[in-house]
């Protein structure tokens, strides 16, 4: 009868640690690759005016882990930020910005990637 219960409840966490890995954002598991990164921050941006004081923008940030919990820039935002200037340059990053051309579809790419 006890290892009947063990046995139970092994494969009951089983599928519970799948339920979760399943229900992870973006790509593998809630990981973004660093072109989703750069779309997500570059719609956060196209979201408002004044894009650092949007919540949308904070809650980007912080998915793509460049932010921390408490919504300040984390160690990895310097390097991104960075990056992303070598990101805009790109062919690809201006025909993506005239995908997000108004703050309504800018936020639709958000919800569309964050949520999908």
């Amino acid at each position: 009868m006890r290892t009947a219960s063990h046995a139970a409840l092994i494969i009951l966490l089983l599928g519970l640690s799948l339920i979760v890995f399943s229900c992870g954002r973006g790509s593998a598991y809630g990981r973004f690759t660093e072109d989703e990164k750069h779309r997500l921050y570059a719609a956060a941006l196209a979201v408002s005016d004044s894009p650092l004081d949007s919540e949308v923008f904070k809650g980007v940030c912080q998915r793509i882990e460049i932010f921390d919990a408490s919504g300040k820039p984390n160690d990895k935002y310097i390097q991104f930020v960075s990056a992303h200037g070598d990101w805009a340059a790109r062919p690809q990053a201006a025909q993506f910005r005239n995908q997000i051309d108004t703050p309504q579809k800018a936020r639709q790419y958000i919800d569309e990637h964050l949520t999908g």
